[in-house]
C-alpha cells in the first residue's frame, strides 16, 4: 500500500507503470499486474477466463471498489471512449462519404451490427447508445448517459 495514493476517489499506483498504463511490478521472479492483485487481495480470486475492469476507466487505479472481474466481451462494452482512430470522436459513428450521411454501427459477439445511416451526427450517436443500451450488459457510461 506504500506504492499506492489513496487520497482520491481512485487509489493510483505509484510505482511501475507498462508502455499501456497499467501499473506493474515484479514479486518472486514475477511480472504482475497491479490490479489483478489488488482484486485478489480485496476482492477474490480471479476465475479462469475472466478479465479486471477498470469500472472507473483509470488504468493507474487499484481501488478494489472500481474492479469487477469480467469477460473479455463485457471489458470491451465497458469503453469510455471511441477509438484512437475515430474521425467523428463518438464511439460507434463515422461518416459514409459514399451516402453523405453518418454511418451508427457497433461490434457484438465479434459481428458488426448496423444500427443506421443519419444526417446529423447526434441522431446517430443517440441510436448507437440505444442500440448498446439494448444489447450490451456492461456499457456503464451509455446507462449513466440516459438516466
Amino acid at each position: 500500500m506504500d506504492k499506492v495514493d489513496t487520497s482520491g476517489d481512485c487509489w493510483i499506483w505509484k510505482a511501475g507503470i507498462a508502455k499501456d498504463g497499467y501499473g506493474r511490478f515484479f514479486y518472486q521472479g514475477r511480472n504482475h499486474c497491479a490490479h489483478r492483485i489488488s482484486h485478489i487481495l480485496f476482492n477474490g480470486p480471479i476465475a479462469d477466463g475472466l478479465e479486471v475492469d477498470h469500472m472507473c476507466h483509470t488504468t493507474r487505479c487499484v481501488n478494489p471498489k472500481h474492479l469487477r472481474a469480467v469477460t473479455h466481451k463485457q471489458n470491451k462494452e465497458n469503453l469510455s471512449r471511441p477509438h484512437t482512430n475515430s474521425r467523428s470522436g463518438i464511439r460507434g459513428v463515422s461518416w459514409d462519404s459514399l451516402n453523405q450521411l453518418w454511418r451508427a454501427d457497433l461490434k457484438h459477439n465479434w459481428k458488426t451490427v448496423y444500427v443506421g445511416s443519419f444526417a446529423s451526427i447526434a441522431d446517430a450517436e443517440a441510436a448507437v447508445i440505444e442500440k448498446r443500451n439494448e444489447l450490451f450488459t456492461h456499457n456503464d457510461l451509455d446507462r449513466k448517459a440516459a438516466t
